[in-house]
């Protein structure tokens, strides 16, 4: 199929699934995309209610759907895609931002300090609810022709970490490099796949860490907006010739 010519940003009637979204740079994302016009569906295994509340008082007229959803398990997943095709009857966007941390690093902790049960953990969110999430959606999103994918990755899997540690930095770049893969086999079939690498975001993940403003050549920390406008501009049609790409968005921290 012919890709369409990249257009403005507009997503007016588009309706978009953030995972993660009860805080931080989900709740930023959902907030983004109201505005440009989309529906929303909210999901996290937290509460999502300050996420809708914020939302309706942000857009009043905004539809938004706050689902609790461990992206881990494909039950729960599916339950969102039902839900969410019962209500709006398509999904053009998926922003898979949910993850988890495990313990920090630094130059003075040694590999052996990291409890080995904390891999399976972090690479049962980071990478296998990434990948059930992309496989619920890409049935519909093929059978529609189109659809946008957005996964979040980090810097920290670019420079081997940090402050994150190692099954932080390992699970992140799996989902940078399943980016790729999702991407070549996605944009035949209408759906375009692109990830955004974040420096140091002042969510409530990155405050548990140590990270300064001088960290960044820019002066200043990241914030949860900077990220969410990445996000929109890869999720609309202003990016229809961009496939595959590992967006950095970190202030200067890293240009390559």
């Amino acid at each position: 199929m012919r890709a369409p010519i990249s257009g403005p940003i507009d997503l007016s009637g588009k309706v978009a699934i953030v995972t993660g979204a009860a805080q931080g740079i989900g709740q930023a994302v959902c907030k983004s995309l109201i505005r440009e016009g989309a529906k929303v569906v909210a999901c996290d295994v937290l509460p999502l209610d300050e996420t809708v509340a914020q939302v309706q008082n942000q857009s009043p007229k905004a539809e938004v759907l706050g689902l609790i959803c461990d992206i881990s398990k494909e039950d729960d997943v599916a339950h969102v895609v039902d839900k969410t095709m019962n209500q709006f009857g398509r999904i053009d966007i998926l922003v898979g931002n949910a993850a988890i941390s495990g313990s920090l690093g630094g130059p003075d902790k040694s590999f052996l300090d990291f409890p080995f049960e904390e891999w399976n953990k972090v690479q049962k969110v980071n990478v296998t609810g990434t990948m059930i999430f992309c496989r619920a959606v890409w049935t519909v999103m093929e059978k529609q022709q189109s659809g946008k994918i957005v996964l979040i990755g980090s810097l920290a899997a670019k420079v081997g970490g940090v402050l994150y540690g190692p099954y932080y930095c390992a699970t992140k770049g799996a989902v940078q490099s399943l980016t790729k893969w999702l991407a070549k086999n996605g944009a035949p079939r209408g759906i375009y796949v692109n990830a955004i690498c974040p420096g140091p975001v002042m969510t409530p993940m990155g405050k548990a860490a140590p990270f300064k403003d001088e960290m960044v050549c820019i002066g200043r920390l990241g914030e949860p907006e900077d990220i969410a406008e990445a996000v929109v501009f890869l999720a609309s049609a202003a990016s229809n010739w961009i496939i595959g790409t590992v967006l950095d968005v970190n202030g200067g921290m890293l240009m390559d």
